[in-house]
């Protein structure tokens, strides 16, 4: 279900592709690193809903400095900066970003969970004079695709099932049937989970899934 009436869409999409160059260029950030800004003071939340203030009630810029100000970051950039021409992989990141937020209903919290903006902003060379649900339909099938988070945390930090198994004192039984999404590691005893986000360097939530 979306959030905001598309006659704001087209605002919301200039407005954060504005953000996200301003971020990246002018207020030295990682694109990661300002969406978890982003997402971390709540401002990712009314911009998802809507709320006026952020969808067209301000500009790219102003929306970096908020998000600064409410993680206690002084960028130092000055509020009369020219705003970005809209181009550039950096802005188109936001932009798309933007509409499948809109297109989709889900939170930018999730959308984080399952890509990352580096991930995002690397489709830009294919895809950018190409329509925005294009770009939805890529990312999409490509988070389909993958494996459950488990199997991606484990992969990463080279361990094997049965080590995993034997690190975490949980059994390998139930680490298999997490990965081969045969039993549903959101209804996982918290102690287990704990466990396995312990030995694997993440959070919890890094592991659960969260459905298209």
């Amino acid at each position: 279900m979306r959030a905001y009436s598309e006659d704001y869409l087209f605002d919301a999409m200039e407005v954060l592709g504005e953000a996200f160059d301003c971020a990246a260029n002018r207020a030295g950030l990682r694109l990661g690193q300002f969406f978890e800004m982003f997402v971390a003071t709540g401002v990712a939340d009314a911009f998802g809903a809507g709320a006026p203030r952020y969808v067209s009630g301000s500009s790219g810029i102003e929306l970096v400095l908020d998000v600064c100000y409410r993680a206690g970051l002084d960028v130092g950039i000055p509020l009369a900066d020219m705003a970005a021409d809209g181009e550039g992989p950096d802005y188109w990141c936001g932009w798309v970003l933007a509409y499948w937020q809109w297109e989709t209903g889900r939170p930018f919290r999730t959308i984080g969970r399952v890509t990352t903006m580096e991930e995002i902003r690397a489709l830009y060379w294919p895809l950018h004079e190409a329509a925005e649900q294009k770009f939805v339909e890529v990312i999409e099938e490509r988070v389909a695709r993958r494996g459950a988070p488990l199997k991606s945390w484990r992969e990463q930090r080279g361990l094997s099932q049965v080590a995993l198994a034997e690190k975490a004192g949980v059994s390998l039984r139930a680490i298999q049937q997490y990965e081969q999404r045969c039993k549903n590691i959101n209804h996982g005893q918290g102690v287990s989970l704990y466990r396995l986000a312990q030995t694997l360097g993440c959070r919890i939530e890094d592991l659960l899934e969260y459905p298209l």
